[in-house]
């Protein structure tokens, strides 16, 4: 994934559909891309906040504990529990 950098839309902040999602307490989130270098790469990544102030929370608590859990090796759909 390359990261590119477009100017805002003058007619809408709104980001599409596709990269905004909700919480199981309807609270909306919204997809950020993340880069960083390796090896004289460029890569990236992309995780879900509520803002951009959290998306910099985020990534600053990777800093200080992100781990590498394992190799994924299948995706499972299933709801959100809820509470009662």
């Amino acid at each position: 994934m390359n990261v590119v950098r477009f100017p805002r839309r003058e007619h809408s902040d709104d980001p599409d559909r596709a990269f905004v999602s909700s919480d199981a307490d309807a609270r909306r989130l919204y997809k950020f891309a993340l880069q960083y270098e390796m090896d004289g790469k460029s890569w990236a990544t992309e995780i879900w906040a509520y803002s951009s102030k959290d998306a910099e929370d985020r990534v600053a608590a990777m800093r200080r504990s992100l781990t590498m859990c394992g190799q994924i090796y299948a995706e499972v759909e299933a709801e959100a529990p809820t509470s009662p």
